[in-house]
Order: structure tokens, then sequence, then C-alpha cells
């Protein structure tokens, strides 16, 4: 990446976080690595932490200068939200000052505009236009897609059109897709008539010495009941969100079907609005097996999966999952080197595919917990194995320096392809 030529990169992410908010995240990371090899970086974010409802600044604009050759630039978009309305009034606030930003440091060449919302493909056009720079949209999520669930009837129906309008629009003008899900191109290509050739998959990245570095954190980090759960317990272990979409009631189900072996016990680490369904399962089922902690510090999270022995991830099923997925959960789990057992319909379990764990149906908690005694049984075994295959498939396939080398192809391709629109 040294010898190449160098660029001035902006990239549009309204959530995107960073250390100076006690943040990280795929974007910054890139910022990292890509000033680091002399390319100028700008990422611009909203100052709203949308997680905490609070503004991370209270000035309308705030730059932090990270080294030379990046920064990010929070803009305090409004309102602060509590409800979807407000939400995207937030949003439609970004897009219009992310739009009219004309103070950077140097001209950019290379726009990168993210969908955490695709607003910000209408900013990122902008943009581009105003230096003549290179347009890449980023989809993280189809739109509106990943929402066919959460809409019906005459609002689905408003709700798609105005999106499939914009994805129509910007699939067209820009001068390549990224896209974290694999097989999103025949989205693309079937409903848009997207040239295939323009559309790259980049899945998520894990900056893998960080997360050595947090393996060896001293246990007494930990929350004393999660510590004492963990060193007397085989622990089947689940961290993040508890979100819907993660498919929790059935981790919890399958409870039920492990109560012969007291040695097993399911933790759950995170918070979210799913605690309350769990929390009422746990009751009516009276499952003393079930551990639930409140969510720890992002750091601590290595040493939990270090400390425990299978781990659990799950999904539901939703339409955009045909498409396939790219999930940050995976890559710390792989690089913990513990077998990985994922309810999920998804295509193209990437499970599978590094051969680190088994994939079940979802929404089975019975064959859940069948799965979880057959690799108990076999801990010393099957389940060291798949733990070393999915840590040798993170060193080689997902480290933040493959990400970026492939974000830097893309770049490349944009570079030197004649536009045709």
């Amino acid at each position: 990446m040294n010898n190449r030529q160098k660029y001035n990169i902006v990239i549009l992410n309204h959530h995107a976080d960073a250390p100076d908010t006690g943040g990280g995240g795929r974007h910054y990371e890139l910022g990292k690595i890509f000033s680091k090899n002399r390319h100028k970086v700008t990422v611009i974010a909203s100052s709203y932490a949308h997680g905490k409802k609070e503004y991370k600044y209270n000035e309308e604009q705030v730059i932090k200068q990270f080294n030379e050759n990046f920064e990010f630039i929070y803009l305090k978009t409004k309102p602060a939200y509590k409800n979807t309305v407000g939400r995207f009034l937030n949003y439609i606030d970004y897009m219009k000052k992310a739009s009219r930003l004309d103070d950077f440091k140097y001209a950019p060449d290379i726009i990168i505009a993210s969908s955490v919302h695709p607003l910000a493909w209408v900013a990122g056009y902008k943009l581009s236009k105003k230096y003549n720079a290179k347009f890449i949209v980023e989809v993280r999520d189809l739109w509106p897609l990943s929402m066919y669930e959460d809409f019906s009837g005459i609002t689905r129906k408003i709700v798609f059109s105005y999106f499939e309008s914009l994805e129509r629009k910007y699939y067209n003008l820009a001068d390549a897709i990224i896209t974290t899900a694999p097989y999103a191109y025949e989205y693309m290509e079937e409903k848009y008539g997207i040239d295939k050739d323009k559309v790259f998959h980049i899945p998520h990245g894990l900056d893998i010495d960080e997360f050595d570095k947090n393996l060896e954190l001293d246990d007494k980090v930990l929350n004393d009941d999660l510590r004492r759960v963990l060193d007397n317990n085989f622990c089947v272990t689940y961290t993040g969100a508890l979100s819907k979409s993660e498919g929790l009631p059935t981790f919890v189900e399958s409870a039920k079907y492990l109560k012969d072996i007291s040695e097993i016990k399911l933790v759950i680490v995170g918070s979210g609005s799913e605690k309350p369904i769990l929390e009422k399962i746990i009751k009516e089922e009276k499952l003393d097996n079930v551990i639930m902690i409140d969510r720890q510090p992002r750091n601590f999270v290595p040493l939990i999966l270090k400390k425990s022995d299978i781990l659990f991830c799950g999904l539901m099923e939703r339409e955009a999952f045909k498409y396939g997925i790219s999930k940050n959960k995976f890559y710390d789990y792989m690089a913990s080197k513990k077998p990985i057992i994922f309810a999920s319909n998804v295509r193209g379990s990437l499970i599978d595919k590094a051969k680190a764990g088994i994939t079940i149906k979802p929404h089975e908690p019975e064959n859940l917990a069948k799965t979880i005694k057959y690799i108990y049984e076999n801990i010393d075994t099957l389940g060291k194995q798949y733990g070393e295959n999915g840590r040798k498939y993170v060193e080689k396939y997902h480290t933040n320096e493959k990400i970026a080398e492939l974000f830097m192809n893309v770049i490349e391709f944009c570079n030197f392809r004649i536009k045709s629109n």
C-alpha cells in the first residue's frame, strides 16, 4: 500500500465513532491504516450518540485530529431523537450539513458514503460533484429490504418506494459499490440492472493485535458475578446487543433441555430491548442455568470469550439475509479460538465456511441444546479444532489491514475506470 498513489479520502458515516468518544469501528480503523500510509482521511459523523440519546459535543461542528493525515468532523445533527420520526429528521439534518461542507484541508478526490442510512449517499454525491471526486457507495444494510419486517401495508409501500428510488439513483451514479453482504450484487443486478463488476464485497474486520492485548487483561476487571460463573462452570456465552434480530429467546429456551448437566451454564452478556422478554422466559421456566450480565466495556469482551467454552450467535429469519451477512461478532468469536454455534438460515454461513463451529436452523431450542451437548462431549477434540480453524480464518481474511487493502483496491478501480454514466 505504501508505493501506491496517495488519495484525499472523505468518508461519510452518520454513526461513525472514534476513541475520543469511547468508540471506534470500521471507518476509524480504515482511517488509521490509510493515514499511516500517507493518504489524507476525513470522516464526517454526527455528534449525536443514538445509543445514549445524548450529544458527544455541544458545538455545531467539532474537528478531532488523530494524526497529521486523519481527522473526524462531528456535526451537531438535530433533533435529539427518541423515536423513528425524530431519527429520520436527524438523518435529514446530517445530509444537509454534510453536503454543505467546504472547509476540507485537502480537496477530496475520493468520497465514500456509507449507508448507515442512504441519505449519506445524497450528501456524498453532492460533495463528489462539487470536488470532481470519485463516488463510492458503501452498503452496510440493504435499505429498504433490511426494514421489510418492520412495516406493512401502505406504510411499507411508501417507505419502500422512497428508499428504492434512492437505491436506483445512487447505485447507478456510483463509480463503485462496496457491500458487506456477499451476495448483494444479485439484488442490485436483478432489481436495478447494476453491473456486478462494479460491486465489491468487503466484510468487516478486526484489530487482532488489540484483541490479543485485551485477552491478557487481569480477570479482576470483570464483574464479580460474571467472573465467578465463568471460572466455575462450562459456559455457553453470548455477548452483544439484546435485540430482536439475535434470536436470543431460542438460546434461553434451550436451557430447559440442559438441566441434566449441571456444569453447563448459558451466559448472556449485554443490554437491549429484549432483556425483559428473556427475563420473563427465565422466570416462567424457572431456569437457574441461565445467567444474565449487563453490558460490559468493549475491551473486556475478548477476556470474556477466552474464559467461555462455547460461543452462541443467532439470527432471526429476515428477507435481507438471503443475500448473506457480515457480522462483527463472528470475528471476535473466531479470534478467541472457541467453537461457535450459529442458529440461522442465513445464506452462506461464515461459521461453516471457516469450519469454526456448527450452523443449525433457528428457532429450535431442543436442537440447539443437542448441539451444545455434542460439542460439550467433544470439547477437547472437535471443539478445539473448531476454535483453531476460526482463528486461522480471521488471521487470513479479516484483519483490518486486509480490509483496508480491499478498500484500496476499490479506490484504485474507481481511479482508473472511465465513468459510464
